[in-house]
Protein backbone atom coordinates (compact mmCIF):
# COMPACT_ATOMS: atom_id res chain seq x y z
CA UNK A 1 0.00 0.00 0.00
CA UNK A 2 1.35 3.36 -0.78
CA UNK A 3 1.29 6.72 0.53
CA UNK A 4 -1.42 8.22 -0.78
CA UNK A 5 -3.92 5.16 -0.20
CA UNK A 6 -2.77 5.37 3.79
CA UNK A 7 -4.01 9.10 3.13
CA UNK A 8 -6.89 8.50 1.26
CA UNK A 9 -10.44 9.16 3.15
CA UNK A 10 -13.11 6.85 3.18
CA UNK A 11 -16.20 7.66 1.50
CA UNK A 12 -18.96 5.55 1.93
CA UNK A 13 -21.14 5.46 -1.79
CA UNK A 14 -24.67 4.96 -0.61
CA UNK A 15 -26.42 8.23 -0.93
CA UNK A 16 -25.51 9.40 -4.49
CA UNK A 17 -25.63 12.72 -4.62
CA UNK A 18 -23.60 13.45 -0.82
CA UNK A 19 -19.88 13.65 -0.04
CA UNK A 20 -19.72 11.91 2.45
CA UNK A 21 -16.68 11.48 4.64
CA UNK A 22 -16.87 8.69 7.51
CA UNK A 23 -14.71 10.30 11.08
CA UNK A 24 -14.98 6.73 12.70
CA UNK A 25 -17.15 3.20 12.32
CA UNK A 26 -18.93 2.90 14.82
CA UNK A 27 -20.81 6.61 14.62
CA UNK A 28 -20.04 9.57 12.67
CA UNK A 29 -19.49 11.65 9.57
CA UNK A 30 -19.27 14.92 7.46
CA UNK A 31 -21.34 15.71 4.76
CA UNK A 32 -18.93 17.79 2.29
CA UNK A 33 -20.08 20.18 -0.44
CA UNK A 34 -23.74 21.27 0.56
CA UNK A 35 -25.66 24.18 1.14
CA UNK A 36 -28.44 23.49 3.66
CA UNK A 37 -30.43 26.29 2.69
CA UNK A 38 -30.44 26.04 -0.75
CA UNK A 39 -31.66 22.28 0.02
CA UNK A 40 -34.98 23.00 1.47
CA UNK A 41 -36.57 22.71 -1.19
CA UNK A 42 -34.74 19.48 -2.76
CA UNK A 43 -36.76 16.27 -1.34
CA UNK A 44 -34.15 14.07 -2.92
CA UNK A 45 -31.21 15.43 -0.92
CA UNK A 46 -33.22 15.74 2.36
CA UNK A 47 -34.15 11.71 1.82
CA UNK A 48 -30.09 10.97 1.05
CA UNK A 49 -29.71 13.07 4.27
CA UNK A 50 -32.16 11.08 6.79
CA UNK A 51 -30.19 7.97 4.84
CA UNK A 52 -26.78 9.48 5.85
CA UNK A 53 -28.50 9.95 9.15
CA UNK A 54 -29.50 6.77 10.22
CA UNK A 55 -26.23 5.04 8.57
CA UNK A 56 -23.84 7.32 10.80
CA UNK A 57 -25.99 8.14 13.47
CA UNK A 58 -24.38 11.94 13.73
CA UNK A 59 -24.08 13.70 11.06
CA UNK A 60 -21.84 17.54 10.50
CA UNK A 61 -22.14 20.33 7.95
CA UNK A 62 -19.49 22.67 7.90
CA UNK A 63 -19.56 26.15 6.99
CA UNK A 64 -23.69 26.93 6.91
CA UNK A 65 -25.00 30.00 6.79
CA UNK A 66 -28.93 29.42 8.04
CA UNK A 67 -31.32 32.30 9.43
CA UNK A 68 -33.13 30.82 12.75
CA UNK A 69 -36.36 30.27 10.43
CA UNK A 70 -34.04 27.92 7.63
CA UNK A 71 -32.36 26.45 10.60
CA UNK A 72 -36.31 25.46 12.30
CA UNK A 73 -37.69 25.09 8.41
CA UNK A 74 -34.75 22.00 7.59
CA UNK A 75 -35.45 20.53 10.83
CA UNK A 76 -38.83 20.84 10.36
CA UNK A 77 -38.81 18.37 7.16
CA UNK A 78 -37.59 15.64 9.65
CA UNK A 79 -40.98 15.90 11.85
CA UNK A 80 -43.05 18.16 14.55
CA UNK A 81 -41.03 20.03 16.66
CA UNK A 82 -40.45 19.92 20.33
CA UNK A 83 -40.03 23.47 22.60
CA UNK A 84 -38.25 22.70 25.57
CA UNK A 85 -40.33 23.43 28.93
CA UNK A 86 -36.66 24.87 30.90
CA UNK A 87 -34.50 26.69 27.79
CA UNK A 88 -34.91 30.19 26.34
CA UNK A 89 -35.46 30.26 22.81
CA UNK A 90 -34.91 32.20 20.08
CA UNK A 91 -36.97 35.64 19.40
CA UNK A 92 -39.81 34.73 17.56
CA UNK A 93 -39.06 31.03 17.10
CA UNK A 94 -39.64 29.68 19.74
CA UNK A 95 -39.02 25.56 18.38
CA UNK A 96 -34.99 27.03 18.49
CA UNK A 97 -33.90 26.61 22.28
CA UNK A 98 -30.74 28.51 23.52
CA UNK A 99 -28.07 26.87 24.43
CA UNK A 100 -25.69 29.77 25.92
CA UNK A 101 -23.03 30.25 28.28
CA UNK A 102 -20.38 32.21 29.55
CA UNK A 103 -18.94 34.35 32.43
CA UNK A 104 -21.99 34.56 34.45
CA UNK A 105 -23.52 31.28 33.43
CA UNK A 106 -21.36 27.99 34.21
CA UNK A 107 -22.02 25.45 31.19
CA UNK A 108 -24.74 22.69 32.29
CA UNK A 109 -24.67 20.67 29.69
CA UNK A 110 -21.26 18.74 30.55
CA UNK A 111 -22.74 15.01 31.25
CA UNK A 112 -24.03 11.76 29.32
CA UNK A 113 -28.13 12.14 27.72
CA UNK A 114 -30.42 11.60 25.50
CA UNK A 115 -32.61 14.31 24.79
CA UNK A 116 -35.82 14.41 26.36
CA UNK A 117 -36.53 11.05 27.56
CA UNK A 118 -38.33 12.58 30.42
CA UNK A 119 -41.13 12.28 27.57
CA UNK A 120 -43.33 10.25 26.25
CA UNK A 121 -41.90 10.69 23.35
CA UNK A 122 -38.23 11.55 23.18
CA UNK A 123 -36.33 12.98 20.53
CA UNK A 124 -35.87 11.46 17.06
CA UNK A 125 -33.29 13.83 16.73
CA UNK A 126 -31.47 17.25 16.96
CA UNK A 127 -30.21 20.09 14.85
CA UNK A 128 -27.56 22.37 16.29
CA UNK A 129 -26.45 25.25 15.00
CA UNK A 130 -22.65 27.04 16.41
CA UNK A 131 -23.48 30.28 16.47
CA UNK A 132 -20.50 31.39 18.62
CA UNK A 133 -17.87 29.11 19.57
CA UNK A 134 -14.48 29.98 21.91
CA UNK A 135 -11.12 29.84 20.97
CA UNK A 136 -10.14 26.87 22.34
CA UNK A 137 -12.79 23.97 23.93
CA UNK A 138 -16.14 23.42 23.75
CA UNK A 139 -16.23 20.30 21.61
CA UNK A 140 -19.06 17.81 22.09
CA UNK A 141 -18.68 14.27 21.90
CA UNK A 142 -21.14 11.26 20.72
CA UNK A 143 -21.04 7.56 21.79
CA UNK A 144 -23.33 4.76 19.78
CA UNK A 145 -25.75 3.02 21.82
CA UNK A 146 -25.88 0.85 19.06
CA UNK A 147 -22.54 -0.63 19.68
CA UNK A 148 -22.87 -0.71 23.47
CA UNK A 149 -25.86 -2.66 22.96
CA UNK A 150 -23.59 -5.02 20.39
CA UNK A 151 -21.35 -5.58 22.98
CA UNK A 152 -22.80 -6.90 25.54
CA UNK A 153 -22.90 -10.72 26.37
CA UNK A 154 -26.14 -12.92 24.79
CA UNK A 155 -27.52 -13.27 28.43
CA UNK A 156 -27.42 -9.54 29.20
CA UNK A 157 -28.92 -8.70 26.37
CA UNK A 158 -31.75 -11.32 26.99
CA UNK A 159 -31.75 -9.82 30.96
CA UNK A 160 -31.88 -6.36 29.92
CA UNK A 161 -34.19 -6.62 27.48
CA UNK A 162 -37.59 -7.53 29.56
CA UNK A 163 -36.78 -4.57 31.90
CA UNK A 164 -38.13 -0.55 31.92
CA UNK A 165 -36.74 2.30 33.38
CA UNK A 166 -38.18 5.71 34.96
CA UNK A 167 -37.03 8.67 33.33
CA UNK A 168 -37.62 12.02 34.82
CA UNK A 169 -36.41 15.66 34.36
CA UNK A 170 -36.30 16.39 38.00
CA UNK A 171 -33.31 14.48 37.99
CA UNK A 172 -31.00 17.01 36.26
CA UNK A 173 -33.32 20.38 36.33
CA UNK A 174 -33.59 22.19 39.09
CA UNK A 175 -33.05 25.82 39.93
CA UNK A 176 -29.33 26.09 39.81
CA UNK A 177 -29.22 25.44 36.35
CA UNK A 178 -32.43 26.45 34.72
CA UNK A 179 -31.09 29.80 33.63
CA UNK A 180 -34.44 31.51 32.68
CA UNK A 181 -36.06 34.52 34.87
CA UNK A 182 -39.44 32.33 35.59
CA UNK A 183 -37.27 29.33 36.68
CA UNK A 184 -39.50 28.29 39.70
CA UNK A 185 -42.31 28.91 37.84
CA UNK A 186 -41.44 26.71 35.00
CA UNK A 187 -40.45 24.01 36.99
CA UNK A 188 -43.34 24.02 39.31
CA UNK A 189 -45.59 23.77 35.75
CA UNK A 190 -43.38 20.56 35.20
CA UNK A 191 -44.58 18.68 38.12
CA UNK A 192 -47.87 19.00 37.29
CA UNK A 193 -47.19 18.37 33.28
CA UNK A 194 -44.13 16.25 32.97
CA UNK A 195 -44.67 13.17 35.43
CA UNK A 196 -41.81 10.59 35.42
CA UNK A 197 -41.93 8.12 32.25
CA UNK A 198 -41.22 4.37 31.58
CA UNK A 199 -38.87 3.72 28.76
CA UNK A 200 -37.55 -0.08 27.55
CA UNK A 201 -34.26 -0.59 28.61
CA UNK A 202 -33.10 -1.58 25.45
CA UNK A 203 -34.70 -0.08 22.62
CA UNK A 204 -35.60 -0.80 18.59
CA UNK A 205 -34.90 1.48 16.31
CA UNK A 206 -38.45 2.28 14.36
CA UNK A 207 -36.64 2.28 10.98
CA UNK A 208 -33.43 0.37 11.27
CA UNK A 209 -34.83 -1.99 13.87
CA UNK A 210 -31.59 -2.00 15.42
CA UNK A 211 -31.02 -2.47 18.84
CA UNK A 212 -29.97 0.02 21.30
CA UNK A 213 -29.32 0.51 25.19
CA UNK A 214 -31.45 3.31 26.38
CA UNK A 215 -30.48 4.42 29.87
CA UNK A 216 -28.82 7.80 29.94
CA UNK A 217 -27.59 9.61 33.37
CA UNK A 218 -28.94 12.40 33.14
CA UNK A 219 -32.41 11.64 33.17
CA UNK A 220 -32.83 7.62 34.11
CA UNK A 221 -33.48 7.24 37.85
CA UNK A 222 -34.58 3.86 38.45
CA UNK A 223 -35.20 0.46 37.04
CA UNK A 224 -38.72 -1.26 37.90
CA UNK A 225 -38.65 -4.62 39.60
CA UNK A 226 -35.27 -4.00 40.92
CA UNK A 227 -34.56 -3.23 44.59
CA UNK A 228 -33.27 0.23 45.28
CA UNK A 229 -29.25 -1.12 45.44
CA UNK A 230 -29.73 -3.59 42.36
CA UNK A 231 -31.14 -0.79 40.31
CA UNK A 232 -28.21 1.29 40.94
CA UNK A 233 -25.66 -1.06 40.55
CA UNK A 234 -27.11 -2.48 37.06
CA UNK A 235 -27.91 1.39 36.00
CA UNK A 236 -24.20 2.35 37.33
CA UNK A 237 -22.70 -0.39 34.86
CA UNK A 238 -24.89 0.71 31.81
CA UNK A 239 -23.86 4.32 32.39
CA UNK A 240 -20.19 3.01 32.10
CA UNK A 241 -20.45 1.76 28.59
CA UNK A 242 -20.72 5.30 27.19
CA UNK A 243 -17.00 5.66 27.99
CA UNK A 244 -16.25 3.15 25.54
CA UNK A 245 -13.70 5.10 23.14
CA UNK A 246 -14.76 2.99 20.22
CA UNK A 247 -18.06 3.96 20.57
CA UNK A 248 -17.06 7.31 20.03
CA UNK A 249 -16.93 10.37 17.59
CA UNK A 250 -15.51 13.81 19.20
CA UNK A 251 -16.56 17.11 17.45
CA UNK A 252 -13.95 20.36 17.10
CA UNK A 253 -16.60 23.02 17.14
CA UNK A 254 -16.34 25.56 14.22
CA UNK A 255 -18.93 28.82 14.01
CA UNK A 256 -21.76 27.82 11.42
CA UNK A 257 -21.26 24.04 11.60
CA UNK A 258 -24.12 22.20 12.47
CA UNK A 259 -24.70 18.43 13.87
CA UNK A 260 -27.33 16.52 13.27
CA UNK A 261 -27.85 13.37 15.35
CA UNK A 262 -30.26 10.62 15.41
CA UNK A 263 -31.37 10.78 19.52
CA UNK A 264 -32.77 7.39 19.18
CA UNK A 265 -29.90 5.64 19.26
CA UNK A 266 -26.73 8.12 20.19
CA UNK A 267 -25.86 9.85 24.06
CA UNK A 268 -23.87 12.85 24.06
CA UNK A 269 -21.29 15.06 26.28
CA UNK A 270 -21.04 18.51 26.00
CA UNK A 271 -17.70 19.31 27.47
CA UNK A 272 -17.94 22.61 29.48
CA UNK A 273 -13.36 23.02 29.64
CA UNK A 274 -14.42 26.75 27.64
CA UNK A 275 -15.67 27.90 30.96
CA UNK A 276 -15.64 31.50 31.60
CA UNK A 277 -15.54 32.05 27.56
CA UNK A 278 -18.34 32.08 25.97
CA UNK A 279 -20.28 29.51 23.57
CA UNK A 280 -23.93 30.01 22.19
CA UNK A 281 -25.40 27.08 20.23
CA UNK A 282 -29.47 26.82 18.71
CA UNK A 283 -31.24 23.67 18.78
CA UNK A 284 -34.35 22.19 16.79
CA UNK A 285 -35.25 19.11 18.30
CA UNK A 286 -37.39 16.62 16.97
CA UNK A 287 -40.35 14.62 18.23
CA UNK A 288 -39.83 11.34 18.05
CA UNK A 289 -42.22 8.10 18.91
CA UNK A 290 -42.82 6.08 21.84
CA UNK A 291 -39.78 3.80 22.55
CA UNK A 292 -40.40 0.24 21.85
Amino acid sequence: MNSNQCERKEISSDTNDLNIEILVPAIGAIIHDIDLSDSLDKSNIIQQIEQALLKHQVIFFRNQHLTPEQHRDFARLFGNLHIHPFYSHVQDVPELMVLEYGPDRKPSNDQWHTDITFTEKPALGCVLYAREIPSAGGDTIWSSMYSAYDALSLPMKNFLSTLSAEHSYAKNFNLTNVYVSDAREKLDKAKQELPPVIHPVIRTHPITKRKSLFVNSTFTTRILGLSDIESDMLLNYLFSLVNQPEYTVRWHWKENDIAFWDNRSTQHYAIGDYWPNCRRMERATIIGDRPF
